[in-house]
C-alpha cells in the first residue's frame, strides 16, 4: 500500500503526522502484540503500523484493565489471559483492517 492509495484526506493526516498512544509499559505491549498474527501486522501499511498497534494497545488497556495490568506482569501470560488477550486483540485488529479494506 503507498501513500496513494489513500483518500487526499487521509494523506494529509500521514503527512502531518497520526496520533499514537504513550505506552508507559513496552513489555505489556510486545506481549500483546504478539498475539496477534504476525503477517495481520505486516499487512498494515508501514506508514500507519505504529499509530495502529500503539492505539490499539491503548484501547485494551481502557477498555480490559484488569487483562493489562495481568500483562504488566513479569514473566509469560497465564493461559487463560493469553487466549482472552488473543481474542480480544484479534478482534480489534480484524475490525480495523476490514473498516479499511485490509485483506
Amino acid at each position: 500500500m503507498n501513500l496513494e492509495d489513500f483518500t487526499k484526506e487521509e494523506q494529509a493526516q500521514i503527512k502531518a503526522g497520526l496520533s499514537t498512544a504513550e505506552i508507559t509499559d513496552k513489555e505489556a505491549a510486545e506481549k500483546i502484540l504478539a498475539l496477534v498474527p504476525a503477517e495481520w501486522i505486516k499487512k498494515i501499511p508501514f506508514l500507519v503500523r505504529k499509530h495502529a498497534t500503539t492505539k490499539t494497545v491503548e484501547r485494551l488497556a481502557k477498555q480490559n484493565p484488569e487483562l493489562y495490568a495481568v500483562a504488566k506482569k513479569k514473566g509469560a501470560l497465564p493461559e487463560k489471559e493469553r487466549e482472552e488477550l488473543r481474542q480480544i486483540v484479534t478482534d480489534i485488529f480484524e475490525e480495523k483492517m476490514n473498516k479499511h479494506k485490509i485483506k
